[in-house]
Protein backbone atom coordinates (compact mmCIF):
# COMPACT_ATOMS: atom_id res chain seq x y z
CA UNK A 1 0.00 0.00 0.00
CA UNK A 2 0.89 3.52 -0.76
CA UNK A 3 -0.25 6.55 0.48
CA UNK A 4 -1.42 9.74 -0.91
CA UNK A 5 -2.25 13.31 0.13
CA UNK A 6 -4.04 15.94 -1.82
CA UNK A 7 -4.71 19.44 -0.35
CA UNK A 8 -7.01 22.33 -1.62
CA UNK A 9 -9.60 25.63 -1.36
CA UNK A 10 -12.71 25.54 -1.97
CA UNK A 11 -15.74 28.27 -0.69
CA UNK A 12 -18.05 25.53 0.92
CA UNK A 13 -21.34 26.86 -0.60
CA UNK A 14 -24.01 24.49 0.51
CA UNK A 15 -24.99 22.35 -2.44
CA UNK A 16 -26.71 18.67 -2.67
CA UNK A 17 -25.30 17.98 -6.16
CA UNK A 18 -21.79 19.80 -6.78
CA UNK A 19 -19.00 18.50 -4.57
CA UNK A 20 -16.21 20.71 -3.18
CA UNK A 21 -13.86 18.19 -4.02
CA UNK A 22 -14.00 14.02 -5.51
CA UNK A 23 -11.71 11.07 -5.25
CA UNK A 24 -12.43 8.61 -7.71
CA UNK A 25 -11.12 4.88 -8.74
CA UNK A 26 -9.54 4.80 -11.65
CA UNK A 27 -8.91 0.74 -11.46
CA UNK A 28 -10.29 -2.05 -10.63
CA UNK A 29 -7.11 -4.23 -9.02
CA UNK A 30 -8.01 -3.11 -5.54
CA UNK A 31 -9.65 -0.89 -3.09
CA UNK A 32 -9.15 2.75 -2.35
CA UNK A 33 -8.74 3.66 1.54
CA UNK A 34 -9.24 7.28 2.77
CA UNK A 35 -7.83 7.36 5.87
CA UNK A 36 -8.05 11.42 7.22
CA UNK A 37 -9.01 14.83 6.62
CA UNK A 38 -8.19 17.44 7.87
CA UNK A 39 -10.54 21.19 7.27
CA UNK A 40 -10.14 24.91 8.76
CA UNK A 41 -10.42 28.01 7.12
CA UNK A 42 -7.52 31.43 6.43
CA UNK A 43 -10.89 34.07 6.54
CA UNK A 44 -10.94 36.10 8.96
CA UNK A 45 -12.53 34.44 12.01
CA UNK A 46 -15.81 33.93 12.82
CA UNK A 47 -18.75 31.87 13.91
CA UNK A 48 -19.67 30.15 10.82
CA UNK A 49 -20.65 26.56 11.09
CA UNK A 50 -20.97 23.91 7.96
CA UNK A 51 -21.90 20.50 8.01
CA UNK A 52 -19.16 18.00 5.65
CA UNK A 53 -20.12 14.38 3.74
CA UNK A 54 -18.43 11.82 2.21
CA UNK A 55 -21.03 10.87 0.03
CA UNK A 56 -20.48 7.43 -2.58
CA UNK A 57 -20.16 8.19 -5.85
CA UNK A 58 -20.77 5.87 -9.36
CA UNK A 59 -18.77 8.03 -12.00
CA UNK A 60 -16.22 10.65 -12.07
CA UNK A 61 -18.47 13.26 -14.42
CA UNK A 62 -16.37 15.25 -16.78
CA UNK A 63 -13.66 17.43 -15.07
CA UNK A 64 -12.31 21.03 -15.63
CA UNK A 65 -10.14 21.05 -12.59
CA UNK A 66 -8.12 18.11 -11.22
CA UNK A 67 -5.86 18.12 -8.67
CA UNK A 68 -2.71 15.37 -9.13
CA UNK A 69 -2.57 13.29 -5.92
CA UNK A 70 1.36 13.51 -3.61
CA UNK A 71 2.78 10.52 -2.97
CA UNK A 72 3.98 10.77 1.00
CA UNK A 73 6.53 8.53 -0.05
CA UNK A 74 8.71 9.85 -2.76
CA UNK A 75 9.97 6.36 -3.79
CA UNK A 76 5.78 5.43 -4.54
CA UNK A 77 4.90 5.38 -7.92
CA UNK A 78 2.23 8.07 -8.96
CA UNK A 79 -1.30 7.93 -8.20
CA UNK A 80 -3.77 6.06 -10.09
CA UNK A 81 -7.00 7.61 -8.49
CA UNK A 82 -8.10 11.00 -9.49
CA UNK A 83 -9.21 14.36 -7.85
CA UNK A 84 -11.24 16.75 -9.26
CA UNK A 85 -12.53 20.20 -7.63
CA UNK A 86 -14.90 21.16 -10.79
CA UNK A 87 -16.70 20.02 -14.07
CA UNK A 88 -18.61 20.51 -16.82
CA UNK A 89 -20.43 17.65 -15.55
CA UNK A 90 -20.72 17.18 -12.08
CA UNK A 91 -19.99 13.56 -10.69
CA UNK A 92 -22.67 10.73 -10.59
CA UNK A 93 -24.02 10.77 -6.28
CA UNK A 94 -25.16 7.76 -5.05
CA UNK A 95 -28.85 9.07 -3.47
CA UNK A 96 -28.46 8.96 0.57
CA UNK A 97 -25.24 7.34 0.17
CA UNK A 98 -23.10 9.05 3.19
CA UNK A 99 -20.19 7.13 5.01
CA UNK A 100 -19.45 10.31 7.07
CA UNK A 101 -20.97 13.22 8.07
CA UNK A 102 -18.84 15.83 10.27
CA UNK A 103 -19.76 18.84 11.69
CA UNK A 104 -17.70 22.18 11.65
CA UNK A 105 -17.04 25.51 12.82
CA UNK A 106 -14.60 28.10 11.26
CA UNK A 107 -13.13 29.36 13.90
CA UNK A 108 -11.61 25.75 14.86
CA UNK A 109 -9.78 23.10 12.55
CA UNK A 110 -11.88 19.89 11.96
CA UNK A 111 -9.55 16.60 11.92
CA UNK A 112 -10.89 13.46 11.13
CA UNK A 113 -8.63 10.37 10.78
CA UNK A 114 -9.41 6.31 10.91
CA UNK A 115 -8.87 5.54 14.12
CA UNK A 116 -7.14 1.94 13.55
CA UNK A 117 -6.88 -0.16 10.44
CA UNK A 118 -10.79 -1.05 9.66
CA UNK A 119 -11.88 2.04 9.92
CA UNK A 120 -10.88 3.94 6.79
CA UNK A 121 -13.84 4.81 4.43
CA UNK A 122 -12.98 2.38 1.73
CA UNK A 123 -14.23 2.75 -2.17
CA UNK A 124 -15.09 -0.31 -3.60
CA UNK A 125 -12.78 -2.21 -6.32
CA UNK A 126 -15.04 -0.47 -9.09
CA UNK A 127 -13.32 1.83 -11.47
CA UNK A 128 -15.26 5.02 -11.61
CA UNK A 129 -16.12 4.58 -7.77
CA UNK A 130 -15.42 7.29 -5.57
CA UNK A 131 -15.93 9.50 -2.40
CA UNK A 132 -17.82 13.34 -2.83
CA UNK A 133 -16.61 15.44 -0.31
CA UNK A 134 -19.93 17.44 0.18
CA UNK A 135 -20.94 20.89 2.28
CA UNK A 136 -24.63 19.95 2.67
CA UNK A 137 -25.23 22.94 5.46
CA UNK A 138 -23.64 26.50 5.75
CA UNK A 139 -24.61 28.10 9.14
CA UNK A 140 -23.60 32.00 9.03
CA UNK A 141 -21.71 32.64 5.44
CA UNK A 142 -19.93 31.15 3.05
CA UNK A 143 -16.09 30.78 3.44
CA UNK A 144 -12.95 29.84 2.06
CA UNK A 145 -12.17 26.46 3.30
CA UNK A 146 -8.65 24.87 3.21
CA UNK A 147 -8.76 20.80 2.69
CA UNK A 148 -6.31 18.15 3.10
CA UNK A 149 -7.35 14.60 2.24
CA UNK A 150 -5.47 11.61 2.70
CA UNK A 151 -5.63 7.93 1.75
CA UNK A 152 -4.16 4.93 0.43
CA UNK A 153 -3.59 2.48 -2.42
Amino acid sequence: MANYSVSWNATNTASATVPMGCLTWATSAKRLKVTGLIVGSDATPADNAAKYAFQRTTARGTASTSITPQATDPADPAALATFDTAWSANPTLTANAFVLQLAGNQRATLRWFATYPGKELIIPTTAGNGLALMSLVVGGSAINTVFHLEYEE
